[in-house]
């Protein structure tokens, strides 16, 4: 199996701010975007997938999300799976307004 990080894109952000850490994992290994990491699986085991996004300031506003894929639903060309995570503006004026991140993963058989 191999997974690659396509990347991390910011689709929206309502006021929540402009500085940003993100960071995606893959069974529990941090990896950077364009990486690629192989894995050897069984056909019944499942890759775990993780994004997190975190905007900077003095009181950070973070959000992630997981998905498990198994490995038996992958196809022989190649999957993608998108992960959106939400980061919600915790303090001040703009209080509760929202920034989306798209997190791309592509999985294929190796």
């Amino acid at each position: 199996m191999k997974v690659t990080f396509v990347g991390a894109e910011l689709i929206d952000n309502d006021h929540v701010g402009n500085e940003w850490y993100t960071v995606a994992y893959v069974n529990g290994k941090a990896i950077r975007e364009g990486a690629t990491v192989t894995l050897k699986l069984k056909p019944t085991a499942s890759i775990q997938l993780k994004a997190y996004a975190e905007e900077q300031d003095k009181v950070p506003d973070q959000a992630a999300k997981t998905a498990s894929v198994t490995v038996s639903s992958l196809t022989a060309k190649g999957t993608t799976k998108s992960l959106t995570v939400t980061v919600v503006e915790n303090r001040g004026r703009y209080s509760g307004h929202k920034a989306n991140w798209k997190f791309t993963f592509k999985m294929s058989k190796s």
